[in-house]
């Protein structure tokens, strides 16, 4: 990794560290604000985590492995999780779930040719009152419509 990116974490890092009674709680905030800068977590982010916290890089890596808001590869610019549960199956999403794919040409775990997607299918993103649904980036759409897609995907472009 980027010396200079490990800089600037490592100072950003002293800071979140200094938050918390047990150095261990900031897991999860580093793993994240890492991910930011990286656009995912490698093994020498995971390696970097452990020096702040104190846990053994192999916690680190259960944490990364067991959470889905982590990438264990890069993803693209724009992110998409879409929701294949159970209240999401009923709302239909297969259908819609096919023409996203298609528009992207894209599977699931892919990445776009020009890096600017990537997609996951998630099995359940809490939004069950309003499936099908799929979160891009932070924010959750809802009651999707292979119409409401084009429109998401246009605005992302």
């Amino acid at each position: 990794m980027n010396r200079a990116i490990l800089n600037q974490l490592d100072v950003e890092a002293e800071k979140v560290v200094a938050k918390y009674d047990q150095k261990k709680a900031a897991t999860l905030t580093l793993l994240h604000m890492a991910q930011d800068k990286v656009g995912y977590v490698t093994p020498e982010i995971e390696a970097w985590v452990s020096k702040w916290t104190e846990v053994p890089v192999v916690h680190v890596h259960e944490v990364v492995t067991f959470y889905s808001m982590y990438h264990k590869k890069p993803a693209g610019k724009t992110h998409i999780r879409f929701c294949t549960g159970t209240s999401c199956a009923l709302g239909g999403y297969e259908k819609i779930l096919s023409h996203l794919k298609k528009k992207l040409n894209i599977q699931n775990g892919e990445v776009t040719k020009d890096g600017k997607f990537s997609l996951e299918e998630a099995e359940c993103l809490c939004a069950c009152e309003c499936a099908p649904m799929m979160q891009v980036g932070d924010k959750y759409h809802m009651d999707l419509t292979e119409k409401k897609v084009d429109q998401i995907l246009d605005a992302h472009k």
